[in-house]
């Protein structure tokens, strides 16, 4: 009988430890954004460093952020992970960005959503998604404009009658 019980108590923990293992490699799998990158905590000096409103609990994927410049001559690409829901991170950035001198030009509600913002002469467009478990990530592309961005933007006519996409002017 006590044979049993030693037995039974652990074939229960067995399949416990295995179905806890299964649902964090599932977990994981389903996160595959953050699955080949390191996950750091953004310092006072990288926040001066990019010079737009971020999240104060973001942290940022090393593989997938590339910054050039700093402060309002920063370009590149920021990649962040949140605890905050996407629906909570837009409206940081909705209102952080406004108050940061940013002017919001479009936003876009789908699977995820997509923000577009101007100021002088840079663009930002940000990037959330919904990830488990009420977090979001967000992907901020920010860089400068151009005359020609600007034109094609609201359909101004070029000079030359050039049709091709791929034409750099």
């Amino acid at each position: 009988m006590v044979s049993l019980k030693k037995v039974s108590t652990l074939i229960i923990i067995s399949a416990l430890i295995s179905s806890c293992a299964s649902i964090n490699s599932l977990m994981q799998s389903g996160d595959e954004e953050t699955a080949s990158s390191e996950v750091k905590d953004i310092s006072v000096n990288k926040r001066l460093q990019i010079s737009i409103p971020i999240p104060d609990d973001a942290k940022y994927l090393t593989d997938k952020t590339i910054i050039f410049g700093e402060g309002e001559r920063f370009t590149g690409v920021l990649y962040l992970i949140h605890e905050k829901s996407a629906d909570d991170v837009v409206e940081f950035y909705r209102v952080s960005m406004r108050d940061d001198g940013w002017s919001e030009i479009s936003i876009v509600r789908s699977d995820f959503i997509l923000l577009n913002f101007d100021k002088e002469d840079r663009f930002a467009t940000i990037k959330v998604n919904r990830r488990m478990f009420e977090s979001s990530s967000s992907e901020i592309t920010i860089g400068p404009k151009t005359d020609t961005t600007i034109n094609r933007s609201i359909n101004i006519q070029q000079d030359n009658s050039s049709l091709d996409p791929f034409s750099i002017e």
